[in-house]
């Protein structure tokens, strides 16, 4: 794909540019109809700035790299440390205009394309362009969820050639169809994208102002030294909790007072139970968005997580509701017999992976799910019917207006106005990429025995497709929208039922295409407001995903062949910190909606039948706040968010519900106090101070898995010295503690003081 270059500042005539002056023509001429854009956007630009320089191809594959690995390596973790987009733009900064200092003129050949190994002065375009390649590819990719899935629980791994072809397939068809989609989600005024204001923002102040260098922090430094010095003390510290002293990281001190006493190991341990009123001191569960989400969101999410898991759970576990006792474990995304022995797939699987139904049927029994993981999907229907309900009743008028006005199209906005001086991408290139981006997508399907048929595959494509449209504009309008990964498991599960690999991935199709085709739009929107290019701005995007596929699979692969016991369940983490919770839960979701299916799990006769109600509730309790509204509107019902409180208590943490305190006490002090009677310190700390803190929390995890647990070489394995604040025994276990955090006995282990000991079967049922 061409990615055109722009001539070289030193090409400047002394008379302006005609690029420039019809630029300057629509400054003067008018502005964004919306105030905030006017705000943070100028309408300004420099058509001749370089954007796709040798700096972009060294300093996008560096971070996306960087990003991926370390996005992927947490996702196997029991904690979850981010990769901020604000410590990408302000590293890259810096590096860009030291690169810019030293490098050398001289031109090379990369790509096909002849550049300037130095084109000048890093600018605003080349820098918002790395920014936008690392935003496309530094995450964790869905697709690897099923290829660990299928590692861990299966035995089946699909080959590298297969593996990267379904991480760039699943990242690369959104595309398509964001260039197609773009004229009415990008291009209309009316469609803000409100994340990118942010963005926009502290690029300009970056580059076009000298107060950001001006600011001095603490003791005089500039942001940067400021940076690297809480990045330094974070990577530092966090080797305490993480390596040295473990029990930081699961304080579940009221767990101590009765530590072998099942009911208290049920509610308050954070490793397998309720964490009611636990601490930790470990940064990766608190996180640096506790001090910049809006409060009113982490209220509402966080008070979701303490009704479900503080308040429902005891009551499902001292009832015995749906079998809470009987099968033991409060959290478990596992399956279990009626009498609480773990179900194993592969007892009742064909050597395809299907289900054999008539070994299954002749149980005579129906395998149960723990009630709290039962209760996740009633809330994960809830979340997403709620959501449309509270859009449409407190947005609709307005995004009924909006998509009026985006569908005329008879005034163009003044920044499509502006990029109308670039090269446009045809449409056909966009429906072209779609369509090999698909047939791709069908060779794997088919070729690796992934269970799903073509036909099966491109209706997951197409349902995404078409839901993109409207959830797109809601992302646009009102900065959230739903997800479809409940209602395509759903989907499949009736149409393929006894299939689990085919239900994983159709879900992933259908979900990522709709997921990553928003994620790009809005890359889109954000170049629309930096004057990028938009050839420059699509060979970004695609630059990013692509390598970025190639490290989520190498990272995972490393991961699963160092860790794999502890990742299948079959072994116990002593210190915690690998649980590959996330690969669980999404390969149990596998087994209700795939390999049993739904007509089988939510029967109107079964135990579960209720979780359907859901969408019921969902589209009710939005109606209801929306009428008080209208009775009472001095009360702003708007902000009891429901979808948020039930994403709190969808929230299934697999056995950890590790940071719900800590992370609301971080998110009160910062946003509740700090933010309204400290603005000048909040407005001055907070954004760098939490980028630094989850940075170096980062680095951490990443160093101790690569040098302490044997990532780079099996014999690169250090294990701190056994004392009270690990409690490791001669056996490697934490005996005669069931877990670090203190709470339980383990298997085998006489109690002296006669206390009701809890000895769960360890979980290796699949």
């Amino acid at each position: 794909m061409s990615t055109d270059t722009a001539p070289q500042k030193e090409e400047y005539l002394p008379e302006k540019h005609p690029e420039v002056e019809l630029a300057e023509k629509l400054d003067e001429a008018e502005n964004s109809p919306i105030e905030a854009v006017r705000m943070a956007v100028p309408v300004t630009d420099d058509p001749l700035l370089p954007v796709i320089t040798f700096r972009f191809w060294v300093l996008g594959f560096l971070f996306t790299a960087i990003g991926a690995t370390i996005t992927q390596y947490n996702f196997f973790r029991t904690t979850y440390s981010s990769y901020s987009i604000f410590f990408v733009n302000l590293a890259t900064y810096y590096l860009g205009k030291g690169m810019a200092r030293i490098l050398p003129k001289f031109k090379v050949t990369l790509f096909g394309q002849e550049m300037s190994l130095n084109p000048g002065p890093f600018n605003i375009k080349e820098h918002a362009a790395i920014g936008i390649a690392v935003n496309s590819g530094a995450s964790a990719a869905y697709a690897v969820d099923i290829l660990a899935a299928t590692d861990l629980f299966l035995d089946y791994r699909v080959s590298a050639i297969g593996g990267i072809l379904m991480i760039i397939t699943t990242q690369c068809l959104g595309y398509g169809m964001a260039g197609l989609l773009r004229k009415y989600i990008v291009y209309p005024a009316e469609m803000v994208w409100w994340q990118n204001l942010v963005q926009v923002s502290f690029y300009g102040t970056l580059h076009n102002t000298d107060e950001y260098k001006r600011i001095r922090l603490v003791r005089g430094w500039t942001r940067m030294k400021f940076f690297w010095v809480v990045c330094g003390i974070t990577f530092l510290y966090q080797f305490i909790p993480q390596w040295m002293f473990p029990l930081l990281m699961y304080v579940d001190w009221l767990c101590w007072i009765q530590p072998f006493n099942r009911n208290f190991w049920a509610l308050f341990s954070s490793a397998q139970g309720g964490g009611i009123m636990s601490l930790s001191f470990d940064w990766t569960s608190i996180q640096g968005q506790s001090m910049y989400y809006p409060l009113y969101a982490q209220l509402c999410t966080y008070g979701g997580m303490i009704f479900n898991y503080w308040i429902l759970l005891p009551i499902f576990w001292f009832n015995n509701i749906l079998g809470t006792r009987v099968i033991g474990r409060p959290l478990s995304p596992r399956l279990f017999f009626p009498n609480g022995t773990m179900f194993n797939y592969k007892d009742f699987s064909t050597p395809d992976h299907n289900l054999d139904v008539e070994r299954y049927d002749a149980l005579g029994v129906k395998v149960a799910m723990a009630p709290m993981y039962a209760l996740g999907f009633f809330c994960s229907f809830l979340a997403l019917t709620a959501c449309c309900s509270h859009i449409s009743f407190f947005h609709g008028r307005k995004i009924v207006t909006t998509m009026r006005a985006a569908m005329s199209n008879k005034e163009e906005d003044i920044h499509t106005k502006m990029m109308k001086i670039y090269p446009e991408v045809p449409q056909w290139w966009y429906a072209v990429f779609y369509v090999v981006m698909a047939g791709l997508s069908i060779f794997v399907v088919e070729y690796y025995n992934l269970q799903l048929p073509w036909w099966g595959l491109l209706l997951a494509l197409f349902m995404g497709f078409v839901l993109t449209l409207p959830i797109g504009i809601m992302n646009a309008v009102t900065g959230y929208g739903p997800g479809l990964s409940v209602i395509s498991e759903l989907i499949c599960g009736y149409m393929l039922p006894g299939r689990p690999i085919a239900n994983m991935v159709f879900k992933c199709y259908g979900e990522m295409a709709m997921y990553q085709c928003n994620l790009l739009l809005q890359d889109l929107k954000l170049g629309h407001y930096m004057k990028i290019p938009p050839r420059n701005l699509v060979a970004a995007q695609l630059w990013g995903s692509l390598v970025g596929a190639i490290f989520n699979w190498v990272t995972q692969i490393v991961i699963i062949d160092s860790q794999r016991e502890i990742l299948a369940g079959k072994k116990t983490d002593k210190n915690g910190f690998w649980t590959g919770n996330r690969a669980q839960n999404f390969w149990g979701s596998g087994l209700i909606y795939g390999a049993l299916g739904p007509a089988r799990m939510f029967s109107t006769e079964g135990k579960y039948g209720w979780v359907y109600y859901g969408f019921l509730v969902g589209l009710i309790i939005p109606a209801i706040q929306w009428a008080l509204s209208k009775k009472f509107p001095k009360i702003k019902w708007h902000l009891f968010n429901v979808t948020l409180i039930a994403n709190g208590m969808a929230k299934f943490p697999n056995g950890f519900t590790l940071g719900i305190l800590p992370s609301l006490i971080v998110a009160v002090i910062f946003q509740g106090y700090i933010a309204r009677y400290k603005k000048d310190w909040w407005s001055r700390y907070t954004f760098i101070l939490a980028t630094a803190m989850d940075t170096g929390a980062a680095f951490t995890g990443l160093f101790l898995f690569l040098f302490f647990a044997g990532g780079v070489s099996e014999k690169l394995v250090v294990g701190f010295p056994s004392w009270w604040g690990n409690h490791y025994t001669e056996e490697g276990t934490n005996a005669p503690y069931l877990f670090v955090n203190r709470c339980g006995a383990s298997s085998g282990w006489t109690n002296p003081k006669g206390w009701t000991v809890f000895n769960p079967a360890p979980e290796t049922g699949n």
